[in-house]
């Protein structure tokens, strides 16, 4: 059995010549989202080889990493986690709609060619970025609680 998943999302009836660039993002009507982790999730993920992500954010308010996705991503976030079968497991995981790149505080990975949010495979995206916050989870508990191993053999 397959299942398709819909491609990334672009603004609809927004003509290439009207989209600005803003600090090498190119800007339609709708914008981006973003996927909102932990920072131990979200630099856990950055180095991950393999993982192909857009201009990442990182928000020093909140202390979390901000991946931007194509536009619409958020929306779909849950429902993908479902289907990755992440449902049910609380993760410190979230999308955030219409991201506007200028509210980024600092650049971990800027906007430039070849990292272009709109050719992020957010499947593949959020399965590592699930996988890493659920890790980073697992972590922060063992550190909280030396005494109890987390498994027993």
């Amino acid at each position: 059995m397959s299942f398709a998943i819909p491609g990334p999302h672009t603004a609809p009836g927004v003509p290439s010549r009207e989209r600005r660039r803003i600090g090498g993002v190119t800007e339609g009507t709708g914008g981006y989202d973003a996927l909102v982790l932990s920072a131990d999730a979200g630099l856990a993920l950055l180095r991950r080889t393999g993982v192909r992500t857009g201009p990442v954010a990182f928000d020093g308010k909140s202390g979390c990493v901000q991946l931007l996705v194509p536009e619409g991503s958020a929306e779909e976030l849950p429902g993908l986690l479902e289907w990755l079968e992440w449902g049910g497991i609380e993760l410190e995981l979230a999308g955030r709609a219409a991201y506007d790149p200028r509210e980024a505080a600092v650049w971990l990975r800027p906007p430039g060619p070849g990292r272009e949010a709109n050719r992020v495979d957010l499947v593949r995206l959020v399965s590592a970025a699930a996988t890493e916050c659920h890790r980073a989870r697992l972590r922060s508990t063992a550190r909280k609680s030396r005494d109890q191993p987390l498994a027993f053999s």
